[in-house]
């Protein structure tokens, strides 16, 4: 098995809330506990895990951009990292077995790019690894069986065999839903009803056969019928020469003809609103290019008049720059050495104003030449238009047309060919009579189709062919529904079929999944706790991308929601144990898990038993926790190997540096630090004397008092050190005494009275603690600490069974305990 990925070193400078660098080294041991009140950073160092393998450098709670409630990725950046110039990164090296890689992700601009060896990490990791706390409860209540599904089966790898699910249960409903749509029948038949003008309301072959004889063909001739509405009916096919015989026996097709050919190069159009009347045709275009032409030229005459001397036009865009407003003006003519007051301007003025109007002069020559050339081009494309079209009437009109039209058509296309050669003849007398001519051809097209009244072959074989096609239509469409079912009921049956065996593999999985979740839920519960299904829906359930968490929670309550049944830590316990098993199971690759105050909603002996769970079911993963709860971090030292754990709690959030970290145990120079700045240390003192306490009562195996049930794992200061007390008495060990103390310095330890002095509420006015105090306190603890000191220098020692004296930890030495002589 290839040897799997793990952090090597986490670097967040100008992240979140840390200004200043800040670099975890696992190198020596891999996992991390961080203790930190809320607000002082403890989170960042979460947020930075999820910041480097976001896919868009983000954070899922930030979002993508500042909007509604979200911050966007400004966010990610350090208030203070600008004008301390930190430029905000997450650095970071991973190692996969001995070889190390390094990557950083900056988090500032756009794009936030992701680096390789983050991309090459997060392929390992198939569960994301990153567990919060205050998403536990979502996850079994609010998050919907659909998403669960999806998340779930992202994890067993079968995402591709839900696509494929979906995408035949999408199929299916998209079939179903054409099957059944019934918009194109509705709006058949209503044209149906249309063409037969009510008599018929849903098709039907044998009345719509009927209506076309009896409606249609009957008024026209009763002898002639359709056997089938079909274009290769004999009935059809007379129906289609008696159209032609009708047409060419009224000439309706020939005057039709003709009027294409008069609208084709004249055309007077009134405006019903009483408007100024609209040309069209060749003629009228030709004309109309021809008068924009003959403007053009005259204003292109004019306009080279006023600028006769364009030959000198780059000599004045040089004499410009020469005279412009804000260059010094020349003293004499560049040209001619005349001083500027002998030249015909006379001045610097004149002659800048006598170069402006030259320059306009040009340019308006330039304008009109433009529009010269387009007129030209226009005219030219005009003119070929109309010789092309005028041979098609002139072809219309027979050689003794008795107004000699034909003649003078032939005369006007002549001077028409002639042009521009010669000029373009008159219009006027050709346009007029294509006008009389037009109003005629539109009378006698009327006063035929008005003597054919609705009852003429060509319409009867118009409305016969529209009710052909709608047949065709209508069997299509008859014929679509038909196969849209068919292929409905089949997706049915393939779908069933693949759904079955893709929810047999998936159920399978589950199963696999399942057992380590429940072994995970009991770690945490115990062993009574009732086991959590995982749960698809029936067989015959047409969905079955869902996902159900499920508890036979009683005899009487089988198979129902958690959500409905469990107390907050159960249910959040749910959700800790499927992640974590899943985390287990299959992020092998890359087995880091990040938790981030997962233990808000448990007791004391229920976040003992997560640190046990971790101790004993997860010694293979880089487990990097954040929490809130110091008595849940004090288990996590009691519990887990000091070997592969490293422990180290933020004491303060400095707005100039960052979160300000201390070993996991109080130091002399946090008590110092204290002192410096005129503030009490008590607390400090207690919490290092319990700290102390507590060593040398593990290290000396000493027996302490059952706990009440609320407090089974918190040792104060005083019950320790009776027991510390109780044990030098019976193996007759004693400390010598400490100078300024009148008892036995251990029975001291018991009361504490000057760190309760200076740390508890006193009723009494002026009842503050004295740092003069602590200061001699501290110095009377550290001298009896002194004492504990072994020969070689240590001071950690264990008592094995069978031994009554403790003895030196360190394997070399095994010393057996004895009080080293108190220095004062």
């Amino acid at each position: 098995m290839a040897d799997p990925t793990l952090f090597h070193s986490l670097t967040l400078e100008g992240f979140r809330a840390y200004l200043q660098p800040k670099t975890f080294d696992f190198s020596k041991k891999p996992s991390l506990a961080i203790f930190a009140p809320n607000g002082l950073g403890k989170s960042s160092v979460i947020d930075a895990l999820e910041f480097l393998f976001s896919e868009h450098g983000t954070l899922d709670r930030l979002g993508q951009r500042a909007l509604n409630n979200q911050a966007g990725p400004s966010a990610l950046v350090h208030n203070g990292a600008q004008a301390a110039g930190i430029a905000p990164v997450v650095k970071f090296t991973t190692i996969t077995g001995k070889a190390t890689t390094a990557g950083s992700r900056t988090a500032q601009g756009n794009p936030r790019p992701i680096h390789a060896a983050a991309t090459a990490m997060k392929a390992g990791f198939v569960v994301a690894p990153i567990i919060r706390g205050y998403t536990l409860r979502t996850f079994v209540e609010e998050q919907k069986a659909e998403t669960r599904y999806s998340d779930v089966v992202s994890w067993l790898q079968l995402s591709p065999l839900v696509e494929v699910q979906k995408n035949l249960r999408l199929l299916r409903r998209e079939v179903k839903a054409a099957a059944e749509s019934t918009t194109e029948q509705v709006r058949l038949a209503g044209q149906l009803r249309t063409e037969t003008a009510q008599a018929v309301q849903a098709w039907d072959d044998a009345a719509v056969l009927d209506f076309v004889n009896t409606n249609v063909i009957a008024p026209l001739d009763p002898a002639l019928t359709m056997a089938a509405l079909d274009a290769a009916d004999a009935g059809y096919v007379d129906i289609g020469k008696r159209v032609a015989a009708e047409e060419k026996s009224v000439g309706l097709a020939g005057l039709r003809q003709v009027r294409n050919s008069v609208i084709a190069l004249w055309q007077k159009i009134v405006p019903e609103d009483g408007g100024d009347p609209e040309y069209s045709g060749a003629i009228a275009a030709f004309d109309e290019a021809l008068a924009v032409l003959a403007d053009a030229m005259v204003t292109e005459a004019d306009e080279r008049d006023k600028a006769a001397d364009t030959v000198f036009r780059s000599v004045w865009k040089e004499a410009e720059k020469l005279f412009a407003d804000d260059a010094a003006a020349p003293d004499k003519c560049p040209v001619c050495a005349t001083a500027i007051g002998d030249t015909a301007a006379g001045s610097v003025p004149a002659i800048r104003d006598l170069l402006k109007t030259h320059l306009d002069d040009l340019q308006s020559y330039n304008d009109a030449k433009t529009a010269l050339d387009d007129a030209d081009k226009a005219t030219i494309k005009a003119h070929n238009q109309l010789i092309a079209r005028l041979p098609a009437m002139i072809d219309h009109l027979s050689e003794d047309d008795p107004d000699d039209f034909r003649a003078a058509l032939i005369e006007y296309q002549a001077g028409v060919a002639a042009w521009p050669a010669a000029a373009a003849p008159a219009s006027a007398a050709i346009t007029a009579e294509l006008e009389a001519r037009l109003a005629g051809l539109d009378q006698d097209i009327a006063d035929i189709e008005d003597k054919q009244g609705e009852h003429t072959w060509v319409k009867a074989k118009a409305s016969i062919d529209r009710l052909v096609k709608l047949q065709t239509d209508v069997a299509m469409a008859t014929r679509t529904t038909e196969e849209l079912t068919a292929l409905h009921e089949s997706l049915g049956t393939q779908a069933t079929l693949v759904s079955g065996k893709i929810r047999e593999k998936i159920q399978s999985l589950l199963d696999t999944l399942q057992a380590p979740m429940n072994d995970i839920y009991k770690e945490i519960q115990g062993d009574k706790a009732k086991p959590i299904r995982l749960e698809l829906p029936r067989e015959d359930d047409t969905n079955q991308q869902r996902m159900q968490l499920v508890i036979d929670f009683a005899d009487n309550r089988q198979g129902v929601a958690p959500g409905g049944y469990l107390s907050d830590s159960q249910i959040h316990s749910v959700a800790l144990a499927l992640r974590l098993a899943a985390i287990k199971k299959f992020n092998r690759a890359a087995p880091v898990i990040a938790l981030d105050d997962v233990v808000t909603s448990y007791d004391a002996d229920h976040r003992r038993a997560i640190g046990a769970l971790l101790a004993k079911m997860f010694t293979d993963c880089q487990i990097i926790l954040v929490t809130h709860d110091e008595r849940f971090f004090n288990h996590l030292k009691d519990q887990l190997a000091a070997k592969d754990w490293q422990f180290t709690r933020i004491i303060g959030l400095d707005p100039a540096y960052g979160p300000r970290f201390a070993d996991h145990k109080v130091t002399d120079e946090m008590i110092a630090d204290r002192w410096d700045k005129g503030e009490s240390a008590a607390n400090e003192m207690r919490q290092a004397e319990e700290e102390w306490l507590l060593g040398i009562a593990r290290g000396f195996g000493v027996n302490v008092r059952i706990r009440q049930l609320e407090k089974a794992y918190s040792y104060e200061r005083s019950e320790l050190a009776s027991a510390i007390g109780g044990f030098l008495s019976d193996i007759k060990l004693t400390p010598a005494d400490v100078p300024g103390v009148n008892n036995r310095f251990i029975t001291s330890l018991v009361k504490g009275d000057i760190e309760n002095f200076g740390s508890h509420f006193q009723d009494a006015p002026y009842g503050d603690g004295s740092i003069g105090d602590e200061k001699t306190r501290w110095g009377e603890f550290k001298a009896f600490c002194g004492q504990f000191e072994c020969v070689c220098g240590r001071t950690k020692y264990q008592r094995p069974f069978g031994l009554s004296k403790p003895v030196c930890a360190h394997n070399k030495c095994e010393t057996q305990f004895e009080f080293k002589p108190l220095v004062v």
